[in-house]
């Protein structure tokens, strides 16, 4: 029932079966003359980019995309607390239930219903606040496993949707987040031929519009300042205000204009978490071509020694530089199992399957050569063997991305081999450590310097104040060190006005 109607499905259904338990009448019909029920929540809107691109480039197949899109969203934040609630295309909302309404009848708002903020001591948030941020940064990490989303393609469809998006950087599927806590009335609305179960609220719209929003500031995310103010302490302080904005009242707006318009307005400031998710391969991906030029190196001075080595040695060097065959493709796998977290044992297994020897003493792994396999490579059994080994159990045990051992990138910077996606398939254990992995503080490395925060926040309060100057200065500083949506954002505003602030300009954006 919940995989049909969504979370709220569950409870208007159940509301439903109880109506009809009591009335005898209604006992073959779902009852849609009930009132709706109040819950605090925390609204996720997440919408994937440039859909019209890959529904041009994929068809009938687009369904297969999606849902593989789906999947990895749905996964990540059940296993966090959340619940899925509607898809709309290329669109999900996703939900964490903070309070029903119903059951606290001394609540009492904080500020105006737009916004829809609560004072976080009045509502048991119990950390959903934080897992529903962590949530949306494991699903921008696990967009970049671009071989999940394809695989299930056809081979001409893969195809178009490749060339299709081939000049855009980053991974095949790309995605705005929103993330914002409010209230919302859940109930049924449709008929008994049609049904669906939603939340009706401006909370979920402005969700929406936090998503709409991150093109315009080139982020993946942004967050109300209600969601803000429910996060932990620790995570208000690795987050960044990116703006503020006021909502004009509309019956105040016909007959007032500029500040006195803003002093009667709803505020609201705008959040992001910053990630740099393409740093968790940059440095291995060094190593990687240092250890490459030191290879080229030794090859070229085996190649000197090739006549006084003789014909033996001369067919071992062409055997390993043979490219393109299962067994390449396995020494691969497993040199990127080298400190992944792969036991010993398990490598000997795969080399025992592979047809190397087992340990000459115990405890001693011996090192086995993959001569005889390359002397297989044309052979059909050797073929299907290595086919199993790489679709293999073993194989598919994710190593951390920073210990991954990456080959080389594609042409939109994304790695051509990534370790295999695993999604859970239950709760995950939360904890405040998980902010303080080594994953996370590599992904957060750039931004953690000292000096981002404080040159952005310089920035931003300088171009609230008319100092636009001193804006660009700070703004400029952080270009020179990193491509920043925001700040790329505030220079271009200050550009259209000649770096001159107009008459009327007001130190907020407008709703």
């Amino acid at each position: 029932m919940k995989v049909g109607f969504g979370a709220a499905g569950v409870v208007i259904i159940r509301q439903s079966l109880d109506q009809q338990s009591q009335d005898a009448q209604k006992h073959e019909s779902i009852a849609l003359n009930s009132k709706g029920s109040t819950v605090k929540c925390i609204f996720l809107f997440c919408d994937i980019r440039q859909f019209t691109d890959a529904t041009e480039s994929l068809q009938e197949e687009v369904f297969v995309f999606t849902n593989q899109i789906a999947s990895v969203i749905h996964s990540i934040c059940n296993s966090y607390g959340g619940s899925a609630n509607k898809n709309v295309g290329d669109a999900f909302l996703m939900s964490w239930l903070l309070e029903d309404e119903s059951k606290r009848k001394d609540w009492k708002p904080r500020s105006s219903s737009f916004v829809n903020s609560f004072d976080a001591q009045n509502v048991g948030v119990e950390c959903q606040a934080d897992k529903a941020l962590y949530a949306v940064v494991r699903i921008c990490i696990a967009l970049y496993h671009d071989q999940y989303y394809i695989e299930t393609l056809s081979a001409e469809a893969r195809q178009r949707l490749l060339k299709k998006i081939g000049k855009r950087h980053g991974p095949v599927v790309q995605m705005g987040f929103g993330l914002h806590m409010g209230k919302a009335v859940q109930g049924a609305i449709g008929s008994e031929r049609k049904l669906d179960a939603t939340y009706i609220s401006e909370a979920v719209e402005f969700a929406e519009f936090l998503e709409s929003s991150t093109k315009q500031y080139g982020l993946k995310m942004l967050m109300s300042d209600a969601f803000y103010d429910i996060l932990d302490p620790a995570n208000r302080r690795r987050c960044r205000k990116i703006d503020q904005l006021f909502v004009p009242d509309e019956e105040e707006e016909g007959y007032l204009e500029g500040i006195e318009l803003v002093d009667i307005s709803e505020k609201i400031e705008l959040y992001t978490y910053d990630m740099d998710v393409e740093a968790t391969w940059r440095d291995s991906m060094d190593r990687a071509a240092a250890r490459s030029r030191h290879e080229s190196g030794s090859e070229s001075a085996s190649e000197q020694d090739h006549s006084a080595v003789g014909m033996k040695s001369s067919y071992l060097i062409s055997s390993s530089r043979s490219g393109g065959t299962p067994a390449k493709k396995i020494n691969r796998r497993i040199q990127m199992m080298k400190g992944s977290g792969v036991s010993n044992n398990s490598r000997r297994e795969i080399r025992g399957a592979m047809g190397g020897s087992a340990p000459a003493r115990p405890g001693t792994a011996r090192r086995t050569s993959l001569l005889g396999i390359r002397n297989m490579k044309n052979s059909d059994g050797s073929r299907e063997a290595a086919a199993a080994l790489l679709s293999s159990d073993l194989l598919k045990r994710s190593p951390s991305l920073l210990e991954f051992d990456y080959a080389e990138l594609n042409d939109r910077g994304v790695p051509s081999v990534m370790p295999p996606l695993v999604l859970p398939s239950s709760g995950a254990m939360y904890n405040s450590g998980v902010w303080n992995s080594k994953e996370i503080k590599k992904i957060r490395q750039r931004f953690s310097d000292g000096l981002f925060f404080q040159k952005f926040s310089e920035g931003l309060q300088a171009y609230y104040s008319k100092d636009w100057e001193q804006a660009k200065r700070c703004f400029r500083t952080i270009l020179d060190r990193i491509e920043d949506g925001p700040s790329r954002y505030f220079m271009n505003q200050m550009d259209e006005h000649n770096g001159v602030p107009p008459r009327n300009f007001l130190p907020y954006g407008r709703v």
